[in-house]
């Protein structure tokens, strides 16, 4: 049966609009947890970013690992004590061979005070200088370099090396020696200037094996 009331159009209009935003209003209904699980997944995201390892950026430096013993006083590998041989026994001032072309004079000692610019010796360290002199009695020429290195004792205690250009002591080593030739080397060492020392010259590749010169 036709309705002999239809409404007019402007009804249908609204009715239709009504019935769109009563839609639009459930979807909106539904659409929070999908809404929701997606912040929540974000903020855990970021959550674990910002809560991830940060040794790397913290800046903190790594502990150093503690040494088992404090280095010697001196060169670290040198005849020392009596776990090495001396081959010879010369006083200061007179020659000495150490090997097959090479002779040595170590002459001294004079005292002396370290500067301000000292090397391994606080300034106005008390010193004792010596000059090594090696001499090439061969015929070919010798890298001197590994006898550049001669060391001290006082007793049985090693004496510290010490290096001051305004001793005349810098640090430097042997060039190589021509035949015939001979090269000076200065050396201090950290001593009272009564201290009797004794300096054993060597060749650092073999520290088992040294002269000996004392007084």
């Amino acid at each position: 049966m036709t309705d002999p009331f239809p409404p007019p159009p402007a009804r249908r209009f609204g009715t239709v609009c009504a019935a769109l935003l009563v839609v639009a209003l459930a979807g909106c209904a539904q659409d929070p947890g999908t809404g929701a699980a997606t912040a929540t997944a974000t903020a855990t995201a970021a959550s674990s970013a910002g809560t991830g390892p940060t040794a790397e950026g913290s800046g903190a430096p790594a502990p150093e690992a503690p040494r088992d013993s404090a280095p010697p006083p001196g060169n670290d590998v040198a005849p020392y004590d009596d776990t090495s041989t001396r081959d010879a026994a010369a006083t200061f001032g007179s020659a000495q061979r150490l090997d097959d072309s090479l002779v040595a004079v170590v002459d001294g000692p004079r005292p002396g005070t370290t500067g301000e610019r000292s090397v391994r010796a606080a300034p106005g360290t008390d010193v004792q200088v010596f000059t090594l002199t090696l001499t090439n009695t061969g015929t070919a020429p010798v890298d001197a370099v590994p006898w550049s290195f001669p060391v001290a004792v006082v007793g049985e205690e090693p004496a510290t090396p010490a290096f001051d250009d305004s001793l005349g002591v810098p640090m430097e080593t042997f060039p190589v020696v021509a035949p015939g030739e001979s090269a000076s080397l200065e050396v201090a060492f950290s001593a009272a200037h009564d201290a009797d020392l004794a300096v054993r010259v060597f060749d650092n590749t073999d520290p088992d094996h040294y002269v000996e010169f004392t007084d």
